[in-house]
């Protein structure tokens, strides 16, 4: 087996680990922690997939941005150590239901036809091309400043509310 399979195979096995430490960890900032592993281990996929502007976006915007975000929410709330059982009252049929839908969407991923060539070729630099549109006045300035500063926005607001305690 090739060690770019075996490397898959670790990040893939991680990264599923991370997500359902996820979904039944006791403590929500618990929860939260795995979720930036299972973030890295889906960039560490990306890096296997040799596109590093997409595991650089995943770093950046996942883990940098919405994970410590919620961190950071779950931080400055009230009873971030309580436990909360009325979500694990029922595993058994929250167990059956999510191997319902793992069966059903694995069944109808197989079903699909594989395409014989990329749908989408690798154009030579997109990447630059990528860039120019970001900054560019007539591409995507706005929306990429706008949500610069509405992250921005989030991240006073949590400071603010974090210091009044």
């Amino acid at each position: 087996m090739p060690i770019g399979q075996i490397a898959f195979l670790g990040f893939a096995v991680v990264s599923v680990i991370a997500a359902l430490r996820v979904v039944t960890s006791r403590r929500v900032f618990h929860a939260a922690l795995w979720l930036i592993v299972a973030f890295f281990g889906v960039a560490a996929v990306y890096m296997l997939l040799e596109s590093p502007f997409m595991a650089a976006i995943q770093i950046f915007l996942y883990i940098g941005g919405v994970a410590v975000l919620t961190v950071i929410a779950i931080m400055v709330t009230k009873g971030v150590m309580r436990e909360d059982r009325r979500i694990l009252n029922r595993p058994v049929a929250a167990g059956v239901v999510s191997l319902a839908l793992f069966v059903t969407m694995t069944w109808m991923i197989i079903q699909l036809p594989l395409p014989e060539e990329p749908v989408f070729p690798v154009v030579e630099g997109s990447l630059s091309l990528l860039g120019a549109a970001l900054v560019d006045p007539k591409g995507y300035l706005l929306p990429f400043e706008v949500v610069s500063v509405m992250l921005l926005a989030v991240l006073v607001v949590s400071l603010y509310l974090g210091k009044e305690r």
